[in-house]
């Protein structure tokens, strides 16, 4: 299974929970102050970030992505990042700078048509040609957030950059748990096989070639517990 695969197959599936009329109300509501949240919050960081930008760094791109630690009001911002006098976290002082930088230095309409989640998961490809090309990828496709993180982490795979991420036990059990809940519920299989009973014949061979690698995967990590087990 390629990384590219990997990523693209990562789709949460629809929930299967039943909400009466006045839940379904509530829900619609629930999601329409959290979005305006999220734009407030959102709109906040990239303005803070421009500002830094113009102010801190002489509305340089160059010297707020490449020469940070030249500048000494920089290095006073990160030392009172998380303290009493700025309770911004480094985090997001990078990531806000890192975004107002990219904005002035990528013009294409995929990526200024991005909101700042989305763009702040294709910083880590450190390759403005490269960022360009992912938001006009994720813009075509319509990833979501979590899609689109899945796939900046198969392209930096490809790149030679494997996650950081250490695998732990839980987060083992925890990936496959939740790689069953999204696809091994009766609902899911129900959907699925009616799916795969509509493909044309490269689908199905696609389909089928993705199954085959699933299998040796579980194959080979059932030996893997078994042997240690042993």
């Amino acid at each position: 299974m390629t990384t590219r695969t990997r990523a693209l197959s990562l789709h949460a599936a629809a929930s299967d929970v039943t909400l009466t009329a006045p839940e379904k109300k509530l829900l619609a509501e629930a999601l329409r102050r959290a979005d305006e949240t999220r734009n407030v919050m959102e709109d906040a960081l990239v303005g803070f970030g421009r500002w830094v930008l113009v102010t801190v760094f002489d509305d340089d791109a160059s010297a707020a992505l490449d020469e940070r630690a030249d500048n000494p009001v920089w290095r006073a911002l990160l030392a009172r990042a998380g303290g009493p006098t700025l309770r911004l976290n480094r985090r997001l002082l990078y990531v806000s700078v890192q975004i107002a930088a990219r904005d002035k230095r990528i013009t294409d309409e995929a990526w200024r048509g991005l909101e700042p989640g989305r763009k702040e998961l294709l910083l880590p490809l450190d390759d403005e040609k490269l960022m360009r090309k992912a938001a006009q990828h994720v813009t075509a496709m319509k990833l979501t957030q979590r899609d689109t993180r899945a796939y900046v982490g198969a392209l930096r795979e490809e790149q030679g950059h494997p996650s950081k991420v250490r695998l732990t036990a839980p987060r083992l059990i925890g990936q496959v748990k939740r790689f069953r809940g999204a696809v091994a519920t009766a609902a899911a299989q129900r959907r699925a096989a009616a799916v795969a009973r509509k493909m044309d014949d490269a689908q199905k061979e696609a389909l089928n070639a993705e199954l085959d690698a699933i299998a040796a995967w579980v194959t080979e990590l059932r030996r893997s517990v078994q042997g240690r087990g042993g």
